[in-house]
């Protein structure tokens, strides 16, 4: 009898009947943008490879509930971490995750989406499952704000008063985002701020200050345009004071990758900045987030893994 069971597990595993699969956690934000979510059970049935993954489906509740989810799925080993949502819900998503050999995947479903858009990650979410299953991974940078984490970009300033005047709206999407910054618009005022960038101080009056680790606020609008997530450096851009016939060019700029060239701009490229006792309120990756005191942001290179298109 024990002979005659030895062969039948010989078989099976020649038949690959007994290979091991990846686990693949799903994490989903069922507010997140405009309604691809709602059909995330289906996509994943017909889309995701079941010869290479056995998943799960877990759906948020409340505010950083992801972080506690990914941060149990590393615990139980999942070697693949999904994040279905905008922006916020993706870092949510890789806070529990920075550090760990866990693999971070995005299904973009926001408003925005501007750090899957860094990395070509097709918006429509069959596609962006097929990128799951080819399995091409790479390292990329995380950015540490005091106790926090981000990914993408952070900012103070015009646009950090349009993320809180969106979140507000209760309503999500590009057209509700427009409103925001059409209604913020006319009565904003360029603020001062004191900076120390590697260890310099600066002083300056800025319609906004970006922290940028990607390149886009999202919907290509480019306001870092060669930051990169993966060369270890933080893309600083002060956006200065600006008269409002210059307005529909700097809007131009941004959506072609040529902010950088404006004269209303300068960039720096460093490793460390300290916001010296911000009064306003910050945005982390498009959510309106409020600090006390000093404000330490810093660059953590190569700390978190993610799924990418090849190429």
């Amino acid at each position: 009898m024990k002979q005659l069971l030895s062969v039948i597990v010989l078989l099976l595993t020649l038949c690959g009947t007994l290979e091991a699969k990846d686990k693949a956690v799903f994490i989903v934000n069922p507010i997140s943008g405009v309604g691809k979510q709602k059909k995330i059970k289906r996509l994943v049935r017909r889309n995701l490879d079941r010869k290479a993954f056995e998943y799960e489906i877990l759906y948020t509740k409340r505010p950083h509930h992801a972080t506690e989810l990914s941060r149990e799925a590393v615990k139980q080993g999942a070697k693949i971490i999904v994040a279905v949502g905008g922006d916020g819900s993706v870092n949510e998503v890789a806070q529990g995750m920075i550090g760990s050999q866990a693999a971070l995947a995005i299904i973009p479903t926001g408003s925005g989406n501007g750090f899957a858009r860094s990395f070509n990650i097709p918006k429509d979410p069959a596609k962006a499952i097929q990128v799951i299953n080819e399995m091409h991974d790479q390292w990329v940078d995380t950015v540490k704000i005091n106790d926090q984490s981000y990914l993408g970009v952070a900012g103070i300033g015009f646009d950090a008063d349009v993320s809180r005047t969106f979140s507000n709206s209760g309503k999500r999407g590009p057209a509700s985002y427009l409103l925001a910054v059409l209604s913020e618009l006319p009565q904003y005022k360029p603020q001062d701020y004191d900076l120390v960038i590697d260890g310099k101080p600066l002083h300056k009056k800025a319609f906004l200050i970006c922290f940028a680790n990607s390149n886009q606020y999202g919907n290509n609008a480019f306001i870092a345009p060669n930051a990169k997530v993966d060369d270890g450096y933080l893309d600083v851009i002060i956006w200065k004071e600006f008269p409002p016939h210059a307005a529909p060019k700097l809007a131009h700029d941004l959506f072609t990758k040529h902010l950088d060239d404006s004269k209303y701009t300068e960039i720096f490229r460093c490793q460390e900045v300290i916001l010296k006792k911000p009064f306003q309120t910050l945005h982390i990756d498009g959510e309106p987030c409020d600090f006390e005191g000093d404000v330490y942001i810093r660059i953590l290179p190569s700390s978190l893994k993610m799924i990418t298109p090849k190429g």
